[in-house]
């Protein structure tokens, strides 16, 4: 089998004592596949990667036109914040060496997969431990997903997978087949994880990324650029200002401007969402879908991180989105109104 990248040492530490841990195969902890190993997952998605919203678990609901339906039980499915589908193959203990090509049928096939049905199976996941009065519906798991995903979730970016194998050993052929798929396009990522036992008998679970490993130009000094941009999680939360809202106001943002119409009428009032998609003149999906991509326009054209509103969850009692602006935003937004409409009659 092949060893981690580098070695890993893991140690209680007890005042200035520093005792090591020794590693223990997961198999004779008595851990289950899917008992532990999958329930681990669901519950600390994380551990297949740090952006990653659990849609369904144990897919095995396939077609085909032969009408004899694949029996492949697919894992993990997620979504990653940028849209895409997130693949996650887990294995305890020794990795076969077809996993790699398990995890592609499973992409293939899963490719497939369009919105609405991703809602569905979600609202599902959601409501696997919940009471039928607490169950959540198609529109609150949709609203879920919106609120995960930072932008439009196309066609294109579902029929493009990310696959994850998390194991605890990975061996030659499987890696080297794993880095040639990447060399290919493939977006493949092999997660390692690790037990150890402690002496009163608690076990602890390391988990760590085995391929790809990280860019050396990750820990490099280089010159500075103005023109360089900052990752979307490093922006910063600016102040909106009279001419952002003024080419706010010009682009063709229905839904936001419906929002900033509404809620400056009222300043420090919530309005909830359902006003704003009928105020828009779209339904829940689309106004869902067009706010998604203003959140992607709210970081790249007015590079920030956050929208000229504040929202909350249910606030109004009943399961949608609620926005409010403060009266300052509300003066601005009501004066580019204002100034755009007496434009208009200008031009008339």
């Amino acid at each position: 089998m092949v060893s981690k990248p580098q070695n890993e040492l893991v140690f209680t530490v007890s005042d200035t004592q520093a005792s090591p841990l020794s590693n223990v195969d997961i198999s004779s902890l008595k851990f289950l596949e899917r008992q532990h190993l999958q329930e681990w997952v669901l519950r600390q998605p994380e551990i297949i990667g740090d952006d990653v919203l659990v849609v369904t678990f144990e897919f095995d609901r396939w077609a085909s036109p032969s009408g004899i339906a694949p029996s492949d039980r697919l894992d993990v499915l997620g979504l990653s914040q940028e849209g895409r589908l997130v693949l996650a193959e887990l294995k305890r203990g020794k990795v076969p060496d077809t996993v790699d090509l398990q995890a592609i049928k499973y992409a293939a096939m899963a490719s497939r997969f369009d919105e609405d049905l991703l809602t569905e199976l979600h609202m599902e996941f959601l409501n696997r431990d919940k009471k039928v009065e607490a169950q959540v519906t198609l529109e609150e798991a949709a609203v879920s997903i919106a609120q995960h995903v930072e932008g439009a979730m196309t066609p294109e970016l579902l029929l493009s997978p990310k696959i994850v194998i998390l194991a605890e050993e990975f061996s030659v052929p499987v890696v080297s087949s794993v880095i040639w798929l990447v060399e290919q396009g493939l977006d493949i990522t092999l997660k390692q994880y690790k037990a150890y036992k402690t002496s009163g008998g608690e076990i602890i679970l390391t988990v760590s990324q085995f391929y790809p490993v990280a860019d050396v130009s990750a820990f490099q000094a280089a010159p500075y650029s103005k023109a360089h941009k900052k990752p979307a999680d490093q922006l910063p939360v600016v102040p909106w200002s009279i001419d952002d809202f003024a080419q706010l106001a010009a682009l063709p943002f229905e839904v936001p401007q419906a929002i900033m119409d509404l809620c400056s009428r009222t300043p420090d009032h919530w309005i909830g969402s359902s006003d704003v998609y009928e105020k828009a003149g779209v339904v829940q999906k689309a106004g869902m879908g067009k706010l998604a991509g203003f959140g992607y326009s709210t970081r790249t054209r007015f590079e920030r991180s956050n929208p000229p509103w504040k929202t909350n969850w249910g606030h109004g009692g009943l399961p949608q989105q609620y926005y409010s602006v403060d009266e300052a935003a509300a003066i601005l937004w009501s004066k580019v109104r204002s100034d755009l409409l007496s434009s208009s009659i200008e031009i008339l």
